[in-house]
């Protein structure tokens, strides 16, 4: 029987060097994401939404809030955050870290909200239209040709 060499080969065969650190590195992320349920019991559905756990490391547990705001309001509520996290098992977790990271609140949003289909985009009302073509009119020739090719885009053409 022939070889198919089109058959995927497993990444210890690829590089056996990295494998283990990717593994070693999907484990760690896994680890990382399941410190998320606590934090979320011991915050609420709405500020949990806003941070989220970035590394737990030597007993010391790092939190990204997506702003300084939230940072310092996370920092008053350091010892229950600490206790719900002993609660669920983390028994050596003895520091919490706050940081703030307005990236974090993108990174919750890719993970909490699924792709969803490409939204309709509803194109400029008949009004706005109206408006840039009124303005084209007293417009320089460079760019009167781009307000009314933007005013083209108005709704009752997209229908």
């Amino acid at each position: 029987m022939a070889k198919n060499r089109f058959n995927p080969k497993p990444l210890s065969e690829l590089a056996p060097k990295w494998s283990d650190k990717l593994s070693n590195y999907v484990e760690k992320a896994q680890d990382i994401n399941s410190l998320q349920a606590p934090l979320a019991q011991a915050l609420g559905p709405i500020l949990s939404k806003k941070c989220r756990v970035a590394n737990y490391a030597q007993g010391t547990l790092y939190i990204e809030a997506s702003s300084a705001t939230l940072a310092t309001r996370l920092g008053y509520l350091k010892m229950e955050i600490l206790s719900a996290f002993r609660q669920s098992g983390l028994h050596d977790c003895g520091q919490i870290k706050i940081t703030s990271n307005p990236e974090a609140q993108q990174r919750l949003q890719r993970v909490t909200e699924p792709s969803s289909a490409p939204k309709n985009n509803p194109g400029l009302s008949q009004a706005t239209a109206n408006q840039l073509s009124q303005l084209a009119e007293n417009a320089p020739p460079g760019l009167r040709e781009k307000l009314l090719k933007l005013a083209s885009h108005n709704r009752s053409n997209k229908n």
